[in-house]
């Protein structure tokens, strides 16, 4: 019996999702599929469309086995650290064969190399990295650029012909299996990778011209309530639980609601205790503090604090450490530690045998139900399972508070709601 793992965010669970599923249970000759997903808010920093508790019906409902969430600590950071929490999962799980991730490379040979490459960072690279970064470049950006000119200078590092560099490392799925891979190597990991071509609609393309829909132009078209016109692009079960929840009224969830609550969090602070939170610095303290004192619109904000170094991305994960009080050194604490359990949301009914497995074989806690390690927040406490697992509730509370019908707006729901069997 082989296990085979999946990174994925499922927002929300759509035909390019069923075809990667698919394809990577047979690819691998796996009849086990262990899915670690993003919570409530995911990695380019953004609120989830469903909650976590919705994709995990979704992922159950379309073949996973078990869904377990990843730590907000982990999901909300750029894609070196989201890679590694996920990666790190899957590893102490100690129940799982294989990491299968699609790409837009859909070859594992050139994006092994350059994670090979990237793990060493020798100091000429990182040289050229900084100094691309001084000349304001974006991390992505300066990465690749500082890649380039050094296998310029020394080609027979890597296989890849220069003139593909860019191409293999400029695309977003590509950067994260990368990613992957680089974690991999890092934990001295046993799991086997592999990778998938992409079919269908680019990353962030918001028409609907193929089948596998791309999940950005799916969301547009449920933001503006036109539901009728997606329902081709989701498997039968996805449009089946879509349109249960938003009858109810419960979704889409308020977007306006979260820029509020980003602002007002913004607005009480200074300049110096902003400075505080991971990546805020070289003056994207006085962008923050200055553009929240002048518009109460969150796209507005992030359009106005945007500049060529400063990313959309990265300004919607630095507001989000703002609105969740995550400072630097509460990463870099976490982050000493590593992860600490799985949390598990969701497993299907006839594959409950994968909780003993996991109790049995995982190196890390085991978690089914919150309330039997805290009963409220606790952010200080020093115990990093206490300390992670307290992010994950406050985003759940928070997150509550954006469903549209304001009967659901109750706290405290990771304590209430029960395990997903599906």
């Amino acid at each position: 019996m082989n296990t085979l793992g999946i990174i994925t965010e499922y927002n929300p669970f759509h035909y390019g999702h069923l075809y990667h599923l698919n394809k990577a249970k047979e690819l691998t000759n796996s009849d086990t599929v262990i899915c670690i997903m993003n919570g409530n808010f995911v990695q380019r920093g953004e609120a989830a469309i469903f909650d976590k508790w919705i994709r995990t019906k979704m992922a159950l409902a379309n073949g996973v086995d078990m869904v377990i969430e990843l730590p907000l600590v982990y999901g909300i950071r750029s894609a070196e650290y989201f890679a590694s929490g996920a990666v790190s999962l899957l590893e102490k799980s100690r129940i799982v064969d294989f990491l299968v991730f699609g790409s837009e490379s859909g070859e594992i040979r050139p994006l092994q190399e350059i994670a090979h490459f990237l793990s060493k960072e020798n100091k000429y690279y990182q040289k050229i990295l900084k100094k691309y970064l001084s000349a304001g470049y974006p991390f992505p950006q300066a990465r690749e650029l500082a890649v380039k000119n050094h296998l310029e200078l020394h080609p027979d590092n890597i296989s890849i012909d220069i003139s593909q560099l860019r191409e293999v490392i400029s695309e977003p799925n590509n950067l994260l299996g990368i990613e992957y891979l680089k974690a991999l190597k890092n934990l001295n990991s046993g799991l086997t990778p592999f990778t998938i071509k992409r079919k269908g609609s680019q990353y962030h393309d918001p028409g609907l011209q193929h089948k596998i829909a791309s999940a950005t132009a799916i969301r547009k078209r449920i933001y503006l309530g036109k539901t009728e016109d997606i329902k081709e692009y989701l498997p039968e079960l996805s449009n089946i639980i879509i349109k249960d929840e938003i009858t109810k009224g419960k979704f889409p969830i308020n977007l306006d609601l979260l820029g509020m609550m980003i602002i007002s969090t913004i607005r009480k602070h200074n300049r110096n205790t902003l400075s505080k939170f991971a990546e805020i610095n070289n003056g994207l303290e006085n962008r923050i503090y200055n553009e929240a004192h002048q518009t109460a619109d969150l796209k507005e904000l992030i359009s106005n604090i945007k500049t060529r170094a400063f990313t959309w991305t990265r300004i919607q994960r630095n507001l989000l450490h703002i609105l969740f009080d995550i400072k630097e050194n509460d990463f870099a604490l976490l982050d000493q530690y590593g992860v600490q359990y799985l949390r598990i949301l969701g497993i299907r009914k006839e594959r409950t045998d994968l909780l003993a497995k996991l109790k049995d074989k995982a190196e890390l806690e085991i978690i089914l139900n919150p309330s039997e390690y805290l009963n409220e927040i606790n952010t200080d406490y020093k115990n990093p399972l206490i300390k992670s697992l307290s992010y994950d509730i406050m985003a759940g509370d928070i997150y509550s508070l954006l469903y549209n019908n304001p009967d659901y707006r109750k706290g405290h729901l990771d304590f209430t709601t029960p395990l997903i069997k599906y």
